[in-house]
């Protein structure tokens, strides 16, 4: 069992961080710091507070996977997780009171879905309770409840990004363009790198999308961190 916790610590790892956004990092303004008051909380998104603890377990988890790494940690990089860790919780948290506006569900059935489609927690191909079970208690330090909650909102948050970017196309037109643009007028590989490149674009053209949209929502956030709090972590 030790052997596969070995193996599968860096996928247990990845599935298991809260509320990351798909490499998105866009900043929202307008924060202002509270003090030491908010003990427990690291910051306040519209009235819903982000509490310490889960700003603590995300933090710790990509410590212990960068250290799993052997990775360099110094007082630069944990000033620059501390903050990033903060900013996608903010993140999440806004997209996730977005989600609920629009009356999105997540059913029982699919965070069940979620979770059994991981490797991580399948031995032979087919999803083990067993292996689930001591993967959150032994790496993760979470009650099954605890993550079952977390992929919930995971799914939500990811709905509510598909909806925003559902309707982003990339026209005939525009993949011939970009491609010529960025190949110095060179077409001779366009029909084999199409699929490829096509859905780079996609993914580009979404990503701007949803940088616009963010700065849209930003005037309505009303965002308070409580700096002094995310010092400990």
């Amino acid at each position: 069992m030790m052997t596969w916790f070995r193996k599968n610590m860096r996928v247990i790892f990845i599935i298991t961080i809260i509320g990351f956004l798909a490499g998105i990092f866009i900043g929202f303004g307008g924060y202002f710091f509270g003090d030491r008051s908010a003990t427990g909380t690291v910051a306040d998104i519209n009235g819903t507070k982000i509490p310490y603890s889960k700003y603590s377990k995300v933090f710790n988890r990509i410590l212990e996977n960068m250290r799993d790494e052997n990775k360099e940690i110094n007082d630069q990089v944990l000033e620059s997780v501390r903050r990033e860790v903060l900013q996608d919780l903010i993140q999440e948290e806004a997209l996730f009171q977005e989600s609920k506006k629009y009356s999105i569900i997540v059913t029982d059935a699919e965070v069940a879905f979620n979770i059994q489609r991981y490797p991580a927690f399948q031995q032979d191909g087919r999803f083990n309770q067993q292996i689930y079970f001591q993967a959150l208690g032994y790496r993760l330090k979470m009650f099954p409840k605890e993550f079952e909650e977390s992929q919930r909102r995971q799914i939500a948050v990811s709905k509510m990004r598909n909806m925003i970017t559902e309707a982003v196309k990339i026209t005939e037109p525009e993949l011939r363009l970009e491609y010529s643009r960025r190949n110095n007028n060179n077409m001779k590989n366009f029909e084999k790198d199409r699929q490829k490149f096509a859905e780079e674009i996609l993914n580009e053209k979404r990503s701007a999308y949803l940088t616009d949209w963010y700065k849209t929502i930003n005037s309505t956030l009303k965002v308070k961190v409580y700096e002094e709090v995310t010092r400990r972590g």
